[in-house]
């Protein structure tokens, strides 16, 4: 716990688990979500404008633009979420292994894979920002992390 009161970072306090939860917030009379990230040592807030897979990421990425990588664990993501082969193939045309930003991404996406379905095209991103946070190295990542079971 001293650690945490010199400034570290509360997500390096050994604790096996994080917490995730959300809940509906209004900012200047619009609908929001916040994210609640905890575990007994510490809470983080982050209030998004979507309660979507990516707004988590987001949060659990710790920046304000979600960053996205495709790597092996891109593709063995999208193979569980069942994306057809003919989209895989065409993801596997552009850079690999090479991080990049939300706007750098969906530039990509537009150009080369522009009759992507939105559903896959969501499966896309979560997948390759997914992947981007299991890579980095910038914040601990979270190992286990338990929520209920909204959707």
């Amino acid at each position: 716990m001293k650690s945490l009161l010199n400034g570290g970072n509360p997500r390096t306090a050994t604790f096996r688990w994080q917490h995730f939860d959300q809940t509906g917030a209004r900012v200047a009379g619009v609908n929001h979500t916040t994210n609640v990230i905890c575990n007994p040592l510490y809470t983080i807030y982050q209030t998004t404008r979507n309660k979507d897979r990516l707004s988590v990421l987001k949060v659990l990425q710790n920046t304000t633009e979600l960053e996205f990588i495709l790597n092996s664990l891109t593709y063995e993501l999208l193979d569980t979420f069942n994306l057809p082969a003919k989209w895989i193939n065409q993801l596997k045309l552009l850079p690999q292994q090479v991080a990049l930003t939300e706007t750098e991404f969906n530039f990509l996406i537009d150009e080369y894979l522009s009759k992507l379905g939105s559903q896959h095209r969501s499966r896309v991103c979560e997948s390759a920002a997914i992947a981007f946070y299991h890579q980095q190295s910038a914040i601990p990542v979270i190992k286990t992390l338990l929520c209920d079971d909204a959707p």
